[in-house]
């Protein structure tokens, strides 16, 4: 059975240049398989930094907290009896994909903590999971709601993807937004977006007589409404 944890769980972590983050409870098996946390550092709209990788930590029960580096290698994770092991592989795009095996034969706790060595700050994504491909995970960021009138042409939001995977958004054009009676249109949506990408939403606004609040949850592969909903404000013209 596939396990998926995403964090963190409201927004990216922000680290700033030789900033480091707190540590993070993760889930690990009992048993000596694979469990794989996929990381992905943000830097700008559709632009990885392509820097410094990350240094990541990771701390197995009381033990030492010990440092994993993006090259591959095997580490020795300290803990009762026998500890575990970990590495870091680098993708691509400042994505990494750290593999954790716990050979204590016990229930202990497993924590991640990341150290952001480039130059600049970055923001920072990763999802937990037994399963490779469910480390890839999007996470679609709206920006702001969308205010609209019956006298705009057009109205825009910007939507990211801050996520380690592809995001899909299956609402089609013409699709009336915030019930079937709204005067909001989609107009104009992006079939996915790759992680590190930017693209926008378009709305069109018939006739309305009086202020109307709505509400809209876009139906697409990330599973967090809290991603997916848009606050939508229609004013007469």
């Amino acid at each position: 059975m596939s396990v998926i944890q995403v964090f963190p769980s409201d927004e990216p972590l922000t680290l700033a240049p030789g900033q480091t983050g707190p540590l993070v409870d993760f889930e690990v098996p009992i048993e000596p398989v694979p469990m794989l946390l996929r990381v992905i550092a943000l830097w700008t709209d559709n632009t990885p930094l392509n820097g410094v990788a990350p240094a990541f930590g990771i701390k197995l029960g009381q033990g030492l907290i010990t440092t994993v580096a993006a090259d591959g290698t095997d580490v020795d994770i300290p803990g009762p009896k026998g500890g575990g092991t970990a590495s870091c592989q680098p993708l691509h795009d400042d994505i990494y994909l750290l593999t954790v095996v716990n050979h204590t034969e016990s229930r202990t706790s497993w924590q991640l903590r990341i150290k952001n060595q480039a130059d600049r700050t970055l923001r920072f994504v990763w999802v937990n999971s037994n399963v490779r491909d469910d480390t890839l995970q999007p996470w679609m960021a709206l920006e702001d709601q969308l205010s609209i009138t019956s006298a705009s042409p057009v109205g825009f939001v910007v939507v990211r993807n801050q996520g380690t995977g592809t995001l899909t958004i299956d609402d089609s054009p013409g699709t009336p937004v915030g019930g079937q009676d709204s005067p909001v249109v989609l107009v104009h949506r992006p079939a996915e977006i790759a992680p590190h990408g930017v693209d926008h939403l378009a709305f069109s606004c018939g006739e309305v007589l009086s202020r109307r609040n709505l509400v809209h949850t876009f139906r697409t592969n990330d599973d967090k409404t809290a991603h997916t909903t848009l606050q939508i404000v229609a004013d007469p013209s």
